[in-house]
């Protein structure tokens, strides 16, 4: 996977993606007065690649 550092990076968001999704819609009705229905899904998106970039970083330096 060294030769396609791209791809390896979309598995990694999406490793998160597959996570954070239903941990998300768990938690959502128990946020949703703070932070109101519309940023959250920006929110959820923004850690969901922030992650999986982590990830990406941790693992292949």
């Amino acid at each position: 996977m060294k030769n396609y550092p791209v791809i390896t990076r979309l598995l990694c968001v999406a490793l998160v993606v597959s996570v954070m999704f239903p941990v998300g819609r768990m938690l959502f009705p128990m946020i949703d007065h703070e932070i109101g229905t519309g940023p959250f899904g920006a929110l959820e998106a923004v850690v969901s690649t922030t992650l999986g970039f982590g990830i990406y970083a941790m693992l292949f330096g």
